[in-house]
């Protein structure tokens, strides 16, 4: 398992634009992908579970992704976290 860890830095929050651009990154992968607030965890690959979280702005997460293309995965996740102000 890998796990990323992100900070939402959006004064809006995690809005639902950058909620379907981290959905669809997973999508991409057959591993499974994991978003995780405190205690509360959503299928990253399900923009409905994604959205449920309602994540504020300043809100610190975990990326948790276990599967055969974790590392690919991983890599791309980092880039994407960075290009969308998530780090």
């Amino acid at each position: 398992m890998i796990k990323i860890e992100g900070k939402v830095n959006n004064p809006l929050g995690l809005t639902s634009r950058l909620s379907a651009d981290l959905v669809a990154e997973a999508n991409r992968y057959k591993c499974s992908s994991t978003l995780v607030i405190n205690d509360e965890r959503a299928d990253l690959k399900s923009i409905m579970n994604v959205m449920a979280l309602i994540i504020v702005s300043g809100t610190s997460f975990t990326i948790e992704l276990e599967g055969e293309d974790e590392s690919i995965a991983a890599t791309k996740f980092e880039s994407l976290l960075t290009s969308l102000k998530l780090k």
